[in-house]
């Protein structure tokens, strides 16, 4: 029996000792650069690719045996221009395992791959790789030949200790439209690499483009393949990027998830996960079907509470500064994704800004045209603390300059971006439950908004408040070369006083006012939308009070003027004044029983056709313009006064007033009595006066107005020569 055992292993060790020398003979005796012309001219045969293998090819003994391709440069159909190269590779086996007649993949490596994809109007350069004169096969031959291969196939385990790619770049390029994508330092490492089980993996690269992203990128998973069913899973997976080009400052992003992705069933599965980035932390699931059809996701995301102004800071923003330093400080958001197929909706959506929540449901109704819809409710927000803070400067009237001014300072500058806008396709509602801004609180406010073909509505804008309601709509039509915007509005019932103070910072006015009014404009540049804004409006005005303003004080004022200018005309129209003079007003302000007024607005001045409105003392009537850049004005005024058509002399009539200015400055400089007007009213009630003065005197009864409708009356007592002597007398003691 021991002489059995030691011939035995005597043979074994023989055998054994033959494979070596086999392998050594193979190994050192044949040359596998001999086999390079072939090589080559299989490449131009069967790829048509232009091969230039200038390293040597080299064996691998032990422990390992395999063969190394030193630099290898391959070109399409004899280009010069490079379409792939490589420095390096190598492929091994473990020898031990073959003397137990298994075969063992030890490694594969390849280093230095740089390949260059171009694609072009008449095609691509990838499409030119393949056999360029191939007969044609039946579908029978290539059953036959697949079967064939399958049937000598090695039908055994295969696990490799490591796949090492090193250095790699990939380029693309698309002359047509300017893409030119870059994919290099790619290093790829796996080990244990079986495709029947998990195997970890890792990855790195840099992506970069021609708008200057740049993306570096690490991933370290472990991977689970079924090639046969096309089904790919990496669990866990953890994904590092370094994102730069998009922000002012490069953005970190961490990703962790589970990712499952059956290309065979169309489906994509991503669960717990978790992302961060610039200080914002995403966790969630998400099933995604029919990836490459119409595409239905399903699952659920939630944003912790962040910080925008952290968030701004860590990409390299400027901060939004606000009136309130906590704002923007506590956002958050928590949403199911659904949707039919061929969409991606958020519904339920709940958005948390600082103490105002925004629910219900938005998203892409349609991936395929980008329709965007949205309904949603922001139960309350005070805009306050979201405003900018205050400059604390002083304030100064509007610049003046007429009824032309204020164009100077208009852009000329592009400002509606028609090419963005035209693709939009969108429909959406927003209800806003409470809204508070300055002293201005609304309710109930309701907007809707369209989009498409170019032309953007906004078809609802309503609310109450004020004590009143507002409704508004608007479209503007960019479909064409020069935008067009047209709108109307409508106001009822509501407290003017909150409106003046918020646009002039000063408390002017008080009233309930009610207005409606269309406009409309073309062009994209704030100059050509003014140059060619036109519009009517209809205004009216209840109750109300303009504070330093009193335009029966300014009446007064006029009217005792000019009494200064006729002696004894005072006596004759305020009888019961000892002083001569009108007494002053008590009040500084004017008080409006009712007021209504038509205007019309062309380019940048609106024109006051018709201005009707009953006061506390009179009634005024008149017409006029205001510059709506520079708030520059000019009124023209008639007023009639109770107060002084008690007067015989003056019943009837109407005082002529001019208010010109800027609603920036004093309102009490802005009126005053149009002086040649008075002066000619004075006139025509002295010459009235002294006519009856003159029949009174004269016992004249005659119905006649004028001096010579007297003098015929007076010829029918006394001689025509002592009336016209008398006339004459007392017209030159009054105007003297």
């Amino acid at each position: 029996m021991g002489r059995l055992i030691k011939i035995l292993l005597i043979t074994i060790f023989a055998i054994i000792l033959l494979l070596a020398i086999a392998v050594f003979v193979i190994t050192q005796v044949i040359d596998p650069n001999e086999f390079k012309p072939e090589i080559e001219k299989q490449a131009r045969e069967q790829a048509n690719l232009t091969l230039d293998i200038q390293g040597d090819l080299a064996w691998q003994f032990w422990p390992s045996l395999g063969v190394s391709l030193g630099r290898t440069e391959a070109r399409i159909a004899d280009e010069e221009e490079l379409f792939a190269a490589l420095n390096a590779a190598s492929v091994s086996v473990a020898v031990l395992p073959l003397l137990y007649g298994q075969v063992e993949m030890d490694g594969i490596t390849l280093a230095g791959l740089d390949v260059n994809l171009i694609e072009e109007p008449d095609g691509a350069n990838w499409e030119q790789i393949g056999p360029q004169t191939a007969a044609e096969e039946t579908p029978e031959e290539a059953t036959t030949a697949a079967d064939e291969e399958g049937s000598s196939s090695l039908d055994i385990p295969l696990t490799i200790p490591s796949v090492a790619v090193t250095d790699g770049k990939v380029r693309y390029r698309n002359t047509s439209d300017g893409t030119d994508i870059v994919v290099e330092h790619f290093n790829l490492n796996a080990q244990d690499v079986n495709l029947d089980e998990a195997f970890p993996l890792q990855m790195s690269l840099r992506y970069q483009d021609q708008s200057d992203m740049r993306v570096d990128l690490n991933l370290d998973t472990t991977l689970t393949t079924d090639l046969d069913a096309n089904h790919f899973i990496l669990d866990p997976m953890t994904l590092d990027a370094n994102i730069a080009g998009a922000t002012t400052m490069p953005v970190d992003v961490h990703l962790e998830q589970k990712l499952d992705v059956n290309l065979n069933e169309d489906t994509v599965s991503i669960k717990d996960l978790l992302l961060t980035a610039a200080g914002t932390e995403t966790r969630g699931n998400i099933d995604i079907a029919a990836l490459t059809g119409d595409m239905q996701l399903s699952g659920n995301l939630s944003t912790a509470p962040f910080d925008a102004n952290k968030v701004l800071e860590a990409i390299g923003e400027a901060p939004i500064e606000t009136t309130d330093s906590k704002a923007l400080s506590n956002i958050a958001m928590e949403t199911t994704l659904a949707g039919e197929p061929g969409s991606v909706m958020a519904n339920p959506l709940k958005i948390t800004l600082d103490s105002s929540t925004l629910s219900g449901s938005a998203g892409l109704a349609s991936l395929e045209s980008g329709k965007i819809i949205f309904d949603l409710a922001l139960d309350q927000i005070t805009l306050d603390g979201y405003m900018p803070p205050s400059l604390d400067e002083p304030a100064t009237a509007a610049a003046g300059g007429g009824k032309d001014g204020g164009t100077a300072n208009l852009s000329t500058a592009e400002l509606i971006p028609v090419e963005a806008l035209r693709p939009l396709v969108m429909d959406g509602k927003l209800r806003i439950g409470s809204l508070k801004y300055d002293t201005i609180d609304a309710s109930n406010l309701k907007f809707a908004v369209t989009a498409n073909n170019g032309i953007l509505q906004l078809t609802e804008a309503r609310g109450d408040t004020l004590g009143g309601s507002f409704s508004a709509k608007g479209k503007l039509d960019a479909s064409g070369n020069t935008p067009r915007i047209t709108a109307s509005n409508t106001v009822t019932s509501m407290q003017i006083q909150p409106l003046v103070q918020l646009a002039l910072e000063d408390d002017l006015a008080k009233g309930i006012f009610a207005m409606s009014g269309s406009y409309s404009a073309s062009g994209n540049s704030e100059k050509a939308l003014m140059d060619s804004a036109k519009g009517t409006i209809d205004m009216s005005l209840a109750d109300a009070t303009v504070r330093g303003l009193n335009l029966y004080q300014t009446l007064v004022g006029g009217v005792n003027d000019m009494l200064g200018q006729f002696q004894g005309l005072a006596t004759a129209l305020i009888p019961n004044q000892e002083s001569g003079k009108l007494p002053s007003a008590l009040s500084e302000d004017t008080k409006i029983v009712d007021l209504t007024t038509k205007a019309r607005l062309d380019k940048n001045v609106a024109y006051l056709d018709s201005l009707n409105a009953v006061l506390s003392k009179g009634e005024i009537t008149g017409n006029g313009w205001m510059n709506i850049l520079n708030q520059d004005f000019d009124l023209k005024i008639g007023m009639q006064s109770p107060e002084l058509g008690t007067s015989k002399y003056l019943e009837g009539t109407t005082w002529p007033l001019r208010c010109e200015g800027n609603l920036g400055g004093s309102p009490a400089k802005w009126c005053g009595p149009d002086k040649s007007g008075f002066k000619d009213i004075g006139k025509q009630v002295a010459a009235k006066a002294a006519q009856q003065k003159i029949k009174d005197k004269l016992g004249i009864d005659g119905e006649g107005d004028t001096a010579e409708e007297v003098i015929k009356d007076a010829a029918k007592k006394k001689a025509k020569e002592e009336v016209d002597k008398q006339l004459k007398d007392g017209l030159k003691k009054l105007f003297n």
